[in-house]
């Protein structure tokens, strides 16, 4: 596996650096021990994690992984060769005393391996990561973001843990994820999804949402809009072209659906993703974070 490492930001609370895997080959890698104690944040492409007490996690732009220093896992890749990621690695205190604040606020002992990030925090990852290229993210700006973006997935972590008579269902729910990824844009119903996947539609909307904790109608949802960011970002495309190619049924639904879940209207995020207003731009990536658990 061909890996490309780019370091964006170094400083006392945290590090940010781009991961690109390309040339990945079939199976599963060498056991990767992580040194620090990282946020994985995937931002194209999808991948599996798994870990060495029997689970596995498929990460993929919906999802955020937590990696406390020394825990090992395997990769392998159910879809292409090729994944990019956002790799945030905290100081000891620095995660520590989020993870405190997270166990003391929600009531709850320990955390997952993973979370599903909201459209927000999507939206959050990737100005944060456009900001970077451009080197016109601030300090503050980056290290208030990085914190934010992990209290948000260690307030959403669940543990990937399931009955092994629902073995061949949990791989089901993985494949269906798989499917909406690389079809988003299909008007999906749960019939014509169950029978793709040759298995009961009762089942399988029941398994998907307590696997990963949200309806498959929303998890699509998320999916589109994560597509969306990417391509509100990184092309010229205008809202109308946007809105159809990911399924949305017009450029008004398309705006409606962006502005309920990510806070903002997908216009403003070109423009936040564009300005040198430092603490303005702070307010719009922060304010969403704060209101989501």
């Amino acid at each position: 596996m061909s890996l490309e490492r780019t370091e964006y930001y170094k400083g006392d609370l945290l590090s940010v650096r781009y991961v690109a895997c390309r040339s990945a080959e079939k199976g599963t890698s060498d056991v990767e021990t992580s040194d620090a104690d990282t946020l994985v944040l995937p931002l194209r492409g999808a991948f599996i994690e798994h870990f060495s007490h029997g689970t596995q996690v498929l990460a993929e732009p919906n999802v955020a992984l937590i990696f406390p220093a020394g825990r090992s896992c395997r990769v392998s890749h159910p879809i292409s060769a090729e994944d990019d990621c956002l790799v945030v690695e905290f100081s000891v205190s620095c995660f520590q005393e989020v993870l405190e604040g997270v166990l003391h606020s929600s009531g709850v002992t320990s955390v997952g391996t993973h979370s599903l990030l909201s459209p927000s925090a999507m939206a959050v990852r990737n100005l944060i990561w456009r900001r970077l290229k451009q080197k016109m993210a601030s300090p503050l700006e980056v290290e208030e973001t990085g914190v934010a973006l992990l209290s948000h997935a260690l307030l959403g972590s669940r543990e990937n843990r399931m009955p092994q008579r629902c073995n061949s269902l949990s791989r089901q729910v993985e494949t269906a994820k798989v499917i909406l990824l690389l079809h988003p844009e299909k008007n999906w119903s749960l019939h014509s999804l169950a029978l793709a996947l040759q298995c009961s539609p009762f089942h399988l909307t029941r398994m998907f949402r307590e696997k990963v904790g949200v309806p498959l109608h929303r998890y699509l949802l998320h999916t589109r809009l994560a597509r969306a960011v990417d391509l509100l970002l990184d092309t010229d495309k205008d809202l109308t072209t946007i809105s159809l190619d990911l399924g949305f049924s017009s450029h008004s639904h398309f705006t409606a659906s962006f502005r309920q879940l990510v806070g903002f209207a997908p216009s403003q995020l070109r423009e936040i993703a564009s300005t040198r207003i430092v603490e303005e731009t702070r307010k719009i990536l922060i304010a969403p974070l704060s209101k989501l658990n």
